[in-house]
């Protein structure tokens, strides 16, 4: 969003088409911002399961099933931990293949005296159907495994290394239907919806934007479809969100969400997210004083702004036409047709030309107002979309809808809404 709102100061010096004025929304001053009510956005996303992975944390080391009991399903102490990354891998449908290098201990006894631990590593190749139940939450059932050893496990039995590979692969045999379900269980603990929506609140956060930080709020999302890819979960949903843009320059807590999933898909009319665009003053002072000095090849201007009347906004420029020069005006931020920016001006006044400026003061002051009052831009033109999409972001039918403009005396707040379908891919 590269100079977006901002290039609506840098009024002078533009030519405008047309002679009359355009119809148009003032800003109306307010101390505190209205808050933004949320809507439903139709999301299209895909994410890979390299990125869901982390998201659940799946690396080296976690943890898969633990107890330090002898009241497992094989009848003894067992911890079984992941030794690498994953592989996933979808059918297209609702089949998932996971191949999960995994280690084990498990610390058997014989006649109530311990045998010593059981040290064994294995690739286990798991497939599972995936459901919703209901749509709030996943599911695996369905499932089957198979498995090959990558260190077949030992037992030290008097300083000495024991095989006891067959004699672990007769008891995963004999207990296959439990560890089954042991597994299923397991992993559908993790798919709860509890711990989705967990997920979901980490994963979804403030983030950079071009020369903006994005602090989305989220606070419902309903899953409408979805299916397995090869390399990735594919699908759509609803979001009930609104999105608050702030220029870098600002100092803002990181937003945080309390994100519920809901089984009902809305019935809306349209798919639209509210936003607010907040810019300081100080920001949008900044950079059109630097893109004044650079078009008129004045190194010594200076542009300040005061916003303490809740009125309007006044501006100087020193420097404008010579060192001893000034223009001065008063103006209110306004929104006119077309979903366009633009100022209302309120007075102004130009003082200090020098010769032979000065003896066209009237006929400078009178194209310097009619410019002023005729400029408009179009925010559209100043959205960079390479950058919402280095953020997995797109939104191939944007629209903006600008609905209202408010101001204090730190920032200039634009609210509105982005129209049209999403597509996120992480």
């Amino acid at each position: 969003m590269r100079y977006f709102l901002i290039v609506g100061l840098l009024f002078l010096g533009f030519s405008c088409r047309r002679e009359v004025l355009l119809p148009s929304k003032p800003a109306v001053y307010k101390d505190k911002f209205d808050p933004i009510k949320p809507a439903f956005t139709q999301v299209d996303f895909e994410f890979s399961y390299d990125t869901l992975q982390k998201w659940m944390k799946w690396q080296a080391g976690k943890t898969l099933l633990q107890s330090s009991t002898d009241a497992t399903l094989v009848g003894f102490p067992l911890l079984i931990n992941l030794l690498g990354t994953p592989k996933i891998q979808g059918n297209n449908d609702r089949t998932l293949f996971l191949k999960l290098p995994i280690g084990f201990i498990a610390e058997p006894s014989l006649a109530g005296f311990s045998a010593g631990k059981v040290n064994g590593q294995m690739d286990l190749s798991v497939q599972a159907d995936v459901v919703t139940k209901p749509l709030t939450s996943l599911a695996l059932q369905q499932i089957q495994y198979s498995y090959q050893w990558k260190e077949k496990p030992s037992l030290r039995v008097a300083g000495f290394g024991v095989n006891v590979a067959s004699v672990i692969d007769r008891l995963l045999a004999s207990k296959q239907e439990q560890l089954t379900n042991q597994i299923t269980k397991q992993i559908n603990q993790s798919l709860q919806t509890a711990n989705l929506e967990k997920m979901l609140n980490t994963a979804i956060h403030s983030m950079p934007v071009a020369d903006f930080v994005l602090h989305p709020s989220v606070s419902q999302i309903a899953l409408d479809k979805w299916v397995l890819g090869n390399q990735s979960i594919r699908g759509s949903a609803w979001v009930n969100s609104s999105l608050v843009f702030t220029n870098v320059f600002d100092s803002r807590v990181l937003q945080k969400n309390s994100i519920k999933l809901i089984s009902q898909v809305p019935s809306v009319p349209e798919s639209a997210a509210p936003f607010s665009v907040q810019l300081s003053w100080e920001y949008l002072r900044a950079l059109v004083e630097s893109q004044w000095r650079k078009g008129m090849k004045q190194t010594d201007l200076t542009l300040t702004l005061q916003t303490n009347d809740t009125r309007l906004i006044h501006c100087t420029i020193l420097g404008y036409k010579g060192k001893a020069s000034s223009f001065s005006f008063d103006f209110i931020p306004v929104l006119v047709e077309g979903n366009k920016l633009s100022i209302r001006l309120v007075s102004k006044d130009l003082q200090g030309l020098s010769f032979p400026s000065n003896m066209f003061k009237k006929q400078v002051l009178k194209r310097l107002e009619r410019n002023l009052n005729q400029f408009n831009i179009d925010p559209m033109l100043f959205i960079d979309r390479s950058q919402w999409m280095k953020n997995g972001m797109e939104n191939a039918t944007m629209q903006i809808r600008l609905d209202s403009l408010q101001w204090n005396q730190a920032v200039l707040n634009v609210m509105g809404e982005i129209q049209g379908k999403w597509l996120i891919r992480k």
